[in-house]
């Protein structure tokens, strides 16, 4: 199985390439699939205005996806095929953190994992509980490569600064 991902910083997170490719390999491994995610880190205006548009709710969430592979069959049989994105809002993520009482890194890992399996079709909105009850097993098992993950508190990025 195959996963790239691509990950586009633009509040300056630093965000690992290596702990977030880690993290989502793993995760895809998990579930037999494979291909390719891109992983855009946007601050709060960005994803409320995402998610005005694509959702109807005129407020800032933790993480959006965008599913573009419908296919199952091809997750496993394509390793490049294009999965989706997910949009994350560090901002927002730390504000669960201050309300879960939750460490930083596992609250940011929960959250890419929450994005992941939506692209892979789940949907907590219409299932009991299975999509929540799975996201912690998979936070639990790989728990070693959440701990990879950054700090939320990371520095603002200055001019001319790379973004990974």
């Amino acid at each position: 199985m195959s996963v790239s991902v691509e990950v586009v910083d633009q509040v300056g997170l630093g965000l690992s390439l290596q702990a977030v490719t880690d993290l989502l390999s793993a995760v895809l491994e998990a579930e037999k699939a494979s291909g390719t995610i891109t992983v855009a880190v946007v601050d709060e205006q960005a994803i409320e205005e995402l998610n005005a548009r694509y959702r109807g709710p005129a407020e800032p969430t933790d993480v959006l996806s965008f599913r573009y592979a419908d296919d199952p069959e091809a997750w496993a049989a394509q390793p490049d095929v294009e999965l989706g994105e997910l949009i994350v809002c560090p901002a927002v993520v730390r504000r669960y953190v201050e309300e879960d009482q939750v460490p930083e890194r596992t609250q940011l890992g929960w959250t890419l994992i929450h994005g992941a399996l939506h692209l892979l079709g789940y949907d907590h909105e219409r299932d009991r509980g299975e999509m929540r009850e799975h996201e912690q097993e998979l936070l639990n098992l790989f728990k070693p490569l959440v701990d990879r993950l950054p700090e939320l508190g990371g520095r603002p990025r200055t001019s001319g600064e790379n973004l990974l």
